[in-house]
């Protein structure tokens, strides 16, 4: 009996304590990629796990439960759209914990993807401290209602032990509102997460750190995968990030400035694998360059950091370091080849550029510029005041670093457009102190050709303000120039200046279909011609020259403008009767257009009295024409003026009379050609002999 009474009663106890489930952490959000997010949360009574989803706040369609039951939750929802946005609530079963339209999350775009991404970087942040507050609210006011496509961590992200309580008061208590349960993470590792420098936990890795987030270490976010918590890469569109670990040691043994250890050999093959990314961001905890509150001129760390390792980076074209531990901000120029101390940077030739940067209209603050083909020069940035202000060391400023603050707490915005990255560190008190913008591959002179009457687009290679010579104000203009011309677009700040040649291919003037003369029983020879058709034409000059292939001028006949059906010309030279009729006369159409282009036709001759030389009394009984003469040899050609077949032997001879070449041939009315390839330029004769009789011409070779 009591056995029945005690089982109602155990179930109803069961009941009421899973009515009373009580969220403690989370949501968060973990290992974004392109169709998939890991949901985290904690609660204080193991449960199932349940994550329902959808495209509204009120259309939370989808799901995804697990039905073991725990206090650590993750999820992962899959097979999800790419950069979209998704609504979503947690709980168990038919419960919701949380979920409203402040719950969403926007997966990322596929890897290589241009648009407008935003990422935010907090170094040193976990300290529970009212300049954390600060900090956190002067970035979220930064970024009003943009989205942050993702929270960078730079190291020491829970002060002072990184223990799980540490965490849970310093780190998801801050930030839960505001970037967490939205915003998807992707943290780094510092010496305080590493239980405040354990030297035991550098080497087992043994740290709530790694319970607490999620990597994407099989190259499911991109990159190359890495098999470790400690470090890994992902793309989040055309940017490819690394995470790193300057702290713990890999396989007990090495440390990130171990240059042959798994992480720097890893580091290698991921950025070989993603040369072709617009932009690469490495992330770790400990700076090369720094002397605030660390400083790099005595700590072991750092040194060995900056001479065995920042050169690899910036040999595969690490664009921006992000690094943090040191709590003030300090950040370089572009710079390249500087791993000594800091007495030994020197500016004029270490420094890439002398501009600031800042691109904000003052004196020397251009983009820093950077080419693809080559992609020298990386900027350095310590932001390690996320959460505290550190002190100065001796010799603060670093020489390398172009601006430096230890006079109050900020954190940073990365803002990436297409070839366009801006960096902005915000103070606590929300001014934006330092900024700083890179460009690639902008200032381009391109030419393109056009055919006369099309159109096209002419695109700036950067993004901001423009400023095009015909006065557009847009990032691309359309033009339709009837000649060749230049464009070119500069932004508002004459810094980028693109020039675009503007090739246009006109149309042919004029096509001729056929150019013929004949001589009537006066010798006044006509030439006759017929056009295909004429596009924008004036007129056709005739011109006319004898063996010293003198042109001259002897008439003009108008034509055109525009025309698509056959034309017909003629025209008739008067004075073809008084020139010598011992030799040829060469004519040729000279055609203008209306731009004053030219264009020539073939040469057509005519002898209007042949001389004969050596002939037999009845030559006449046969005749030859030599067409076109003169020309090349490769042009020239013979054929019979009347229709006929002749077997005929031809003799080519200087005009000594010297014999050259002899062969036999078969002439009909159909021009072929009869003489070598290699017949030199020069005046030769040639002997044409049919039965006996022969006929003698000369022949013009240029």
């Amino acid at each position: 009996m009591k056995k029945n009474l005690l089982l109602p009663l155990l179930l109803f106890i069961m009941n009421a304590a899973e009515a009373q489930i009580t969220l403690l952490r989370g949501p968060y959000l973990q290992s974004a990629t392109s169709t998939s997010m890991v949901v985290r949360w904690r609660t204080d009574v193991a449960t199932t796990s349940l994550v329902r989803y959808g495209l509204t706040p009120s259309a939370l369609t989808m799901s995804v439960e697990l039905s073991a039951k725990q206090t650590e939750h993750a999820v992962q929802l899959s097979e999800l759209a790419p950069a979209t946005r998704y609504y979503y609530a947690i709980g168990y079963a038919s419960e919701v914990l949380e979920g409203d339209q402040e719950n969403y999350f926007q997966t990322s775009p596929k890897p290589g993807t241009q648009g407008k991404y935003r990422f935010g970087v907090l170094g040193d942040c976990g300290t529970n401290s009212a300049t954390q507050g600060m900090v956190r609210d002067a970035i979220s006011k930064y970024l009003g209602e943009n989205y942050m496509n993702a929270l960078l961590l730079l190291g020491d992200n829970a002060y002072a032990f990184g223990t799980d309580a540490e965490y849970q008061s310093n780190f998801f208590n801050h930030y839960k509102q505001a970037f967490l349960r939205k915003n998807p993470v992707f943290p780094a590792p510092g010496n305080h997460d590493y239980n405040n420098d354990n030297f035991d936990r550098q080497t087992d890795h043994n740290v709530p750190y790694y319970n607490i987030f999620i990597m994407p270490t099989q190259g499911e976010a991109g990159g190359v995968a890495s098999e470790s918590q400690a470090f890994y890469s992902y793309d989040y569109g055309n940017v490819h990030f690394l995470s790193l670990d300057s702290y713990g040691k890999e396989d007990q043994a090495t440390r990130l400035y171990d240059t042959l250890g798994r992480q720097v050999q890893w580091i290698k093959k991921d950025l070989a694998a993603n040369q072709n990314k617009d932009w690469i961001v490495a992330y770790w905890h400990h700076p090369p360059y720094s002397q605030g509150s660390r400083n790099s001129e005595t700590e072991n760390d750092l040194i060995k950091i900056r001479e065995n390792f920042i050169r690899i980076l910036e040999r595969n074209g690490v664009d921006l370091i992000l690094c943090g531990h040191s709590h003030v901000y300090e950040r370089s120029r572009l710079i390249q080849g500087h791993y000594d101390k800091a007495d030994t940077f020197d500016p004029g030739k270490h420094n890439l550029s002398t501009s600031s940067g800042r691109y904000d209209g003052s004196p020397q603050s251009c983009p820093y510029f950077k080419k693809s083909d080559s992609n020298k020069g990386t900027v350095y940035v310590v932001s390690g005041s996320a959460g505290q202000l550190g002190s100065k060391a001796a010799g603060f400023p670093h020489k390398a670093m172009y601006y430096s603050n230890a006079e109050r707490s900020g954190g940073m915005v990365l803002e990436v457009e297409s070839n366009r990255l801006d960096a902005k560190w915000i103070g606590l008190d929300g001014v934006v102190y330092d900024q700083f913008t890179l460009e690639k591959d902008v200032s381009k002179e391109t030419t393109v050709e056009i055919n006369a009457g099309e159109s096209i687009e002419l695109k700036s290679s950067f993004i901001g303000e423009h400023v095009w010579n015909t006065g557009a104000k847009t990032s691309s203009i359309t033009v339709s120039p009837d000649k060749t011309a230049d464009f070119h677009v500069k932004d508002s700040q004459n810094c980028i200046n693109d020039v675009f040649h503007v090739k246009v291919t006109l149309p042919e003037p004029v096509k001729l279909n056929a150019f013929s003369r004949a001589a009537d029983p006066a010798n006044v020879v006509t030439l006759s011609w017929t056009t295909e058709f004429e596009n924008a034409f004036s007129h056709f000059l005739i011109e006319r020259a004898q063996d010293d292939l003198k042109w001259a001028e002897i008439g003009r006949v108008a034509g055109g403008p525009n025309s698509g059906v056959n034309k017909n010309y003629s025209f008739k030279d008067e004075q073809s009767p008084k020139l010598d009729f011992n030799q040829p006369i060469y004519y040729r159409l000279k055609m203008v257009a209306l731009d004053g282009r030219i264009r020539y036709s073939a040469i057509t001759s005519i002898r209007l009295q042949e001389i004969i030389l050596a002939a037999d009394p009845d030559t006449q009984a046969f005749d030859i024409e030599v067409i076109p003469n003169p020309s090349s040899a490769r042009q020239m050609q013979i054929r019979l003026v009347e229709k006929a077949t002749l077997k005929v032997e031809m003799t080519l001879m200087d005009v000594s009379g010297r014999v050259l070449e002899g062969k036999k041939m078969t002439l009909t009315e159909a021009a072929v050609p009869f003489l070598p390839d290699n017949v030199a330029a020069g005046i030769y004769l040639l002997k044409v002999t049919v039965n006996g009789r022969s006929l003698v011409r000369k022949l013009a070779v240029y």
